[in-house]
């Protein structure tokens, strides 16, 4: 395991103030009241330090997710294209950031060429001491137990073509995918693992394509991006139904999105523009809109520490901000940072995919920030 900490990094474009240590990126009203030039990232001097630590996973690291019931990070893999013999769901150790159980997916039924039901969209659902993950490769979703990783349900294929994230609304027992395949959200019941009608996504255009997918629980509200429309969808989880969309400007493959519940705001991460912006969740005005790094892919907000985490993939960093938007650190993953995940504490995690210039993928790095 690799460790390294380095005092406030000065917060210019670029800077790279820590050193530690995509599988797919999955390409699968409302005009927004956006101002003409949108306020860029603050200029403070940052105040928040930042640490890092990383470790070895097995190739073809995707997603991550933490499960604070079982105290265990779980991370998807798969490799290569179709047919996919090679994947596996994780079990890590967070204090040790080694692997302490894995699991190989079935066969895939429909095939006959060696392919598993490889994961790539993971969630958690620790109501029921679940793993939700994507079965992308065959348009299917697959519920396997914390404890063992013990397969529960395997859905059949087609279930949910391209499927992509997936996500969990414990209090409410829904689990809901994107497929950027459709302009369909799949939703289904968690506590029977029964499928439950669709939410369609309706656009100011063509049919937008789901990517990234985040819940504001308190509000009730489940919040989807759209790859080529550059759009955000907001849906009420009560009904079921879209009750907002917002335009959102100037970014090109919008694939991420988080959501601050307490200052009512949305995090857009695109990857073609390497940017994020920055959103009220009330009426979609364009709060900020700054540039993080090339391939800006995920994005996760951290109430605890009211950080903002982007992973952006081209570049090899993840950009740490504030809740002003003032950049705090850019960490150098190195390879392809694919996805983060939190923690209740407030520690991101992330997972890096190999790419072919960079030999020390595929790993996990975990990032704390302390004042």
């Amino acid at each position: 395991m690799n460790t390294l900490s380095l005092p406030h990094p000065a917060p210019r474009r670029g800077a790279r103030a820590l050193l530690a240590g995509a599988a797919l990126a999955l390409a699968a009203g409302c005009a927004s009241n956006a101002p003409a030039t949108p306020p860029s990232a603050a200029t403070a001097t940052p105040v928040w330090t930042v640490s890092a630590q990383s470790a070895s996973l097995p190739p073809g690291v995707y997603q991550g997710a933490y499960s604070a019931t079982a105290q265990r990070l779980y991370a998807t893999s798969a490799i290569g294209r179709p047919p996919v013999k090679e994947s596996r769901l994780l079990a890590i150790d967070p204090a040790s950031l080694r692997v302490v159980d894995s699991a190989v997916p079935a066969p895939q039924a429909s095939r006959t060429d060696g392919q598993v039901q490889a994961v790539y969209g993971l969630a958690v659902d620790d109501a029921r001491s679940q793993v939700w993950t994507t079965n992308t490769r065959s348009g299917s979703v697959a519920v396997y137990r914390q404890a063992d990783l013990s397969l529960v349900k395997q859905f059949p294929d087609g279930a949910v073509p391209h499927a992509r994230d997936v996500l969990i609304d414990a209090e409410h027992h829904r689990a809901y995918v994107s497929s950027p395949a459709s302009n369909l959200i799949h939703v289904f019941d968690s506590a029977t693992l029964q499928p439950l009608p669709g939410i369609t996504l309706t656009g100011a255009g063509e049919a937008p394509k789901p990517m990234s997918l985040a819940l504001d629980a308190a509000r009730q509200r489940l919040y989807a991006v759209s790859l080529n429309t550059a759009e955000v969808f907001a849906i009420d989880t009560a009904t079921g139904r879209q009750t907002a969309r917002y335009t959102v400007p100037g970014v090109r493959g919008a694939s991420g999105i988080a959501v601050d519940s307490q200052a009512q705001r949305l995090y857009v991460a695109a990857q073609k523009s390497g940017d994020l912006t920055v959103l009220d969740t009330r009426d979609g005005t364009v709060l900020q809109h700054l540039a993080t790094g090339a391939g800006a892919l995920n994005v996760a907000f951290d109430p605890v520490r009211r950080l903002a985490y982007v992973a952006n993939r081209g570049a090899g960093t993840v950009t740490v901000l504030d809740e002003t938007g003032a950049i705090q650190a850019q960490v150098d993953t190195g390879s392809a940072p694919n996805h983060i995940a939190l923690d209740p504490q407030g520690n991101a995690w992330v997972m890096v995919k190999k790419s072919k210039s960079d030999p020390r993928g595929d790993r996990v790095v975990r990032i704390e920030a302390r004042r």
